[in-house]
Formats: structure tokens, C-alpha cells, sequence
């Protein structure tokens, strides 16, 4: 079977797609990627790519002239999300079907947000999967807002017809799936245990002995520092040396001096495997994203989330209501959040709890395979 990965062009968004494509070559099927950027994301997963959109500015994608930055809009819905991501996914529409015609994959796998995922199964004919990053990207609806915000490239290409079957994978767990948001999940929904991936690296020394203190992670992800945005995390660096704890701030290509001088219990990095960090760590601050949020679920860390923007107010919510973390505010977080992330049983009981349920109940990608190939037919 041929498997062709269609992701948005985004780091977040190529990651969580990799463990499913490994299982699917671990089991001799054939893997393809077609993205637009982030192509590292994937080649260095060892998996080939295809660059459907050579030499694109994506930055006048994201953000045409006078429209405001979707990192930070603040009361975004799935709607908002379809005419953005409508927009991304329009850009890459050409490159992708190209790439599907020429090499005549009998699936397409796409991240939720990525619309030229469904388009390319479309004019081919084959089933096509949709994986969600996490609880923000997992409304069934945005499908259906997806294929109306591209309207204009359905018919340009000619495509009136929809994927002959349908999937998509969940990794949040089911006890979960009421606080998702779109109400009921649908009946095509697959569950899916998340197995942490951003890439691999060589681990630093200090993170193979375990620390003095408890360790506490701290990150904005992938994007959230950058432009300035690290200055959010001033307040709680601020506060650092009050708390018996050692912090571990990762940088994310953030400008550290714009956070002034930072004490001594506080380590920096630019950046480091999050699972295995997380392993050594008592708890996690961090921006809400999907991919972070997952991870320290997965591996039974309590967080605590500082959302500051449309996507991120999705993820909170589920993480709230599983009990395993809370929300704080970045300009008055402190030594009061932080001894509540360490000392706090019910929290620790709850994300001990998630953690158990996703390895024993949750398929892995390996347990997908099957149902995949069946699909394809």
C-alpha cells in the first residue's frame, strides 16, 4: 500500500503524523510526504518529501497585509480556523495534486487543518484520514468549513467529487472526548494512543542524572517564543528563585536577554527532545499547544497552561477538565502555581490516571495499520 502524507506547513503539525507513517513502513507499506515547509520535520524522521510550494513567503499566507496575527486572536472558532487554514491549504493545492497524481497513492493521510489532503483524495478517488493535533483541530465540522473556504479551487480543478471513504484518528482519550469541542464525535473516529515526536537529538548530559530539585519544564513550543513573544515568561522567571525547584526554559529561538537576568536554578536550552525531558521533569508551564499538552498527558505530567490565543483556549479546556492541569495567567504566575504543580495530590493522582488509560486502552499507530489497509482496500 501507498500512504501519501499531506500536512500543513508547520513543524506542529508534521510531528504527530511521523509515528504513524513509521509504523506504516515498519509494516513494508510505501510512505510519501508532499508539504509546503517544515520539510525538515520529515526528512530528518528519515521519510521522504515532496516540496509542493518552492521558494513560498508563507508569511504573507498567515498574515496578509493588515490582517491581524492568528497566533493571537482571542475568540476564534472553527470557522476562523477553516478560512485560515482555507487559505494555507489553497496555496498548496497544485503542488499536492501533482504529487498525488504522480505517484498514485492508494490512501492520503492529512493533518485536520490541511485541506489539500481531502481535495487530492477527491480527484482520485481513494479514502482519505484526517488526524487531529489535538482537542483545537478536532471539531467535525471543519472539514466540511474546509472544502466551502476552498470553493474556489475545487472548481478550478474541476473536482466535485469527496474521498470514497473516510477516517479520522483521535489521540485524546475517551473519557476526554466530551469536553472536545463540536459536540458528539463521529462514527468514523479511530482512536489512537500519542506517541510523543519532535524530532530526535542528542540528549545533554545533565538530563541523564537526575536533578537535585524537583525539575519543572517550561516552553512556548515551536512558535510562541519567537518576535518577541518569550517576554510572557518574565513574570515567572522573575519569580524563579523563590521556588525550590530547578527550571528547565527552552528557548525555542526566543531572545533569552529580553528576559533580563535570570537566576541561578533556572537552566536554558535552545532545545532538547520534549519526552525525555519530560520524563525527568515533576510538572510542565506551558502555551496550551496540542503536541505539548499530549506529550505530558502521555507520560503523566501535571501542567499548567498559559493560553494566549484562539487555539489554545480548546486545549485548556480539555486539559481543566481531565483534572490534570490548570490555566494561569503569564503576568501574575508564580511561586503559588508552581508548589501547586509539585504538591498538589489530586492533580498528580489525575495525570497519573490519563497517562494509565492512554497505554492500556489506546491503540498504537501499530494497531492501526490493519484498519488502514483495509480502508485503502
Amino acid at each position: 500500500m501507498r500512504a501519501l502524507f499531506v500536512t500543513s506547513p508547520v513543524l506542529s503539525h508534521a510531528f504527530p503524523t511521523v509515528p504513524v507513517a513509521h509504523a506504516l513502513l515498519a509494516a513494508g507499506h510505501e510512505v510519501r510526504y508532499a508539504l509546503g515547509a517544515a520539510l525538515d520535520a520529515v526528512t530528518d524522521a528519515g521519510l521522504p518529501a515532496v516540496d509542493v510550494t518552492p521558494g513560498l513567503d508563507y508569511d504573507k499566507i498567515w498574515v496578509p497585509e493588515g490582517a491581524e496575527d492568528p497566533m493571537y486572536v482571542k475568540d476564534a472558532g472553527v470557522e476562523f480556523l477553516a478560512e485560515l487554514f482555507g487559505r494555507v491549504s489553497g496555496a498548496e493545492v497544485d503542488g499536492v495534486l501533482e504529487a498525488a497524481r504522480s505517484w498514485a497513492p492508494d490512501v492520503i493521510v492529512h493533518s485536520a487543518a490541511q485541506g489539500a489532503g481531502a481535495l487530492a483524495a477527491s480527484a482520485l478517488g481513494i479514502p482519505c484520514v484526517e488526524l487531529p493535533l489535538g482537542p483545537a483541530d478536532s471539531d467535525p465540522r471543519l472539514a466540511g468549513l474546509l472544502r466551502e473556504a476552498m470553493k474556489g479551487d475545487y472548481a478550478r480543478h474541476g473536482i466535485s467529487a469527496t474521498p470514497r471513504a473516510t477516517a479520522r484518528i483521535s489521540s485524546v482519550p475517551a473519557r476526554l472526548a466530551h469536553l472536545l469541542p463540536g459536540g458528539e464525535r463521529p462514527e468514523n473516529e479511530w482512536l489512537m494512543r500519542y506517541v510523543p515526536y519532535n524530532g530526535g537529538g542528542t540528549l545533554p548530559a545533565w538530563l541523564l542524572t537526575p536533578s537535585e530539585r524537583p525539575r519543572i519544564a517550561v516552553t512556548l513550543g515551536s512558535i510562541g517564543a519567537q518576535w518577541g513573544g518569550i517576554t510572557m515568561l518574565a513574570p515567572l522567571m522573575a519569580e524563579a528563585a523563590r521556588i525550590d525547584a530547578e527550571f528547565v526554559l527552552t528557548l525555542g529561538g526566543g531572545d533569552v536577554e529580553l528576559l533580563g537576568e535570570l537566576p541561578e536554578n533556572v537552566r536554558t536550552v535552545e532545545w532538547v527532545p520534549l519526552a525525555p525531558l519530560l520524563e525527568t521533569c515533576a510538572g510542565i508551564v506551558h502555551h496550551a499547544g496540542s503536541g505539548t499538552l499530549l506529550t505530558a498527558m502521555r507520560l503523566g505530567v501535571p501542567q499548567c497552561v498559559l493560553p494566549d490565543g484562539a487555539y489554545q483556549q480548546a486545549n485548556s479546556a480539555v486539559l481543566v477538565g481531565s483534572g490534570a492541569g490548570f490555566t494561569a495567567d503569564a503576568t501574575t504566575i508564580g511561586g503559588a502555581e508552581c508548589r501547586r504543580l509539585l504538591n498538589d495530590r489530586e492533580l498528580r493522582t489525575a495525570a497519573s490516571a490519563l497517562r494509565q488509560e492512554m497505554v492500556e486502552t489506546m491503540p498504537t499507530p501499530a494497531d492501526l495499520v490493519s484498519r488502514l489497509v483495509a480502508l485503502a482496500g
